[in-house]
C-alpha cells in the first residue's frame, strides 16, 4: 500500500471514529452521566478507554476476523450477558455514588475529592471493558468494514484502527469536557441520572435480546 493509502485509510478510520462515536451508546451516556456528576477525569477516561477498545474492534473487523465471534453464537451470547452485567453494575454504582455538584469544592488535590472523582485510569478500564466485551459494537464495526473497505490488507487495517482510536478519542474527550462546563444550577443536570439509568439498563437488555 502507497503512502497516500496509508493517509487515506488513516482519514476514513479518524471521521469514522468521531461520526460512530456519536451515537447514544453507552460510552457516550456514561460520559455525560459521570461529568455531569463533577467527575471529569473520570469521563475523560471513560472516553479514552472505550476509544482504545473501538481502534482494536475496528482493527479486528477490517482485518476480517470479527466474523470469527459471530461464527460462534454461544460465544457472542456469554459476551453479550457479561457486558449486560457490566452496564448495569456501572449504572447502579453511579446511581449509588451520585452527589449534588453544587456542593463546596475540594481544595485540588484533596484525597477525598479524587476518590469521589474516580480517576483517569479508572475510567479508562472501565470504558475499555464495557467496549471491548460488547459484541454489538464488533458487529456494527463488521458492517462498516464490509461497506467501507473489504478485504483490507493487515496494515491497511491496523492504519485505519488507528485513525478509529483518534477520531473516538477526540470525540469523547470533547463530550465529557463540554458537559463538565455546564454551570452545576442548569435544570438539565437533574434528570441526567434517571435518562443514564434508564438508557444504560435498555442497552443492557437490548444487546442481550439480540444475542439470545
Amino acid at each position: 500500500m502507497n503512502p497516500l493509502g496509508l493517509v487515506g485509510g488513516a482519514g476514513l478510520g479518524f471521521g469514522l471514529g468521531v461520526v460512530t462515536s456519536m451515537t447514544p451508546a453507552v460510552i457516550n451516556v456514561s460520559i455525560v452521566d459521570a461529568a455531569a456528576a463533577g467527575r471529569r477525569r473520570f469521563a475523560i477516561g471513560l472516553g479514552l478507554g472505550g476509544a482504545a477498545a473501538d481502534a482494536i474492534q475496528a482493527g479486528l473487523a477490517f482485518a476480517g476476523v470479527g466474523g470469527v465471534v459471530f461464527a460462534r453464537p454461544q460465544l457472542v451470547r456469554i459476551l453479550a450477558v457479561a457486558a449486560a452485567l457490566a452496564i448495569v453494575a456501572l449504572a447502579a454504582a453511579s446511581w449509588r455514588r451520585r452527589r449534588p455538584r453544587a456542593l463546596p469544592a475540594e481544595p485540588p488535590g484533596d484525597a477525598a475529592s479524587a476518590a469521589r472523582d474516580g480517576g483517569l485510569a479508572r475510567g479508562a478500564a472501565t470504558g475499555f471493558g464495557l467496549t471491548l466485551l460488547n459484541p454489538a459494537v464488533l458487529g456494527a464495526w463488521v458492517a462498516v468494514a464490509t461497506s467501507a473497505w473489504p478485504h483490507a490488507a493487515p496494515l491497511e487495517a491496523a492504519v485505519i484502527a488507528g485513525g478509529v482510536g483518534a477520531g473516538s478519542a477526540l470525540w469523547f474527550t470533547l463530550l465529557a469536557r463540554w458537559i463538565a462546563r455546564v454551570r452545576p444550577d442548569h435544570p438539565a443536570l437533574a434528570a441526567i441520572p434517571r435518562a443514564a439509568l434508564v438508557l444504560l439498563v435498555a442497552i443492557a437488555v437490548v444487546g442481550v435480546a439480540r444475542a439470545l
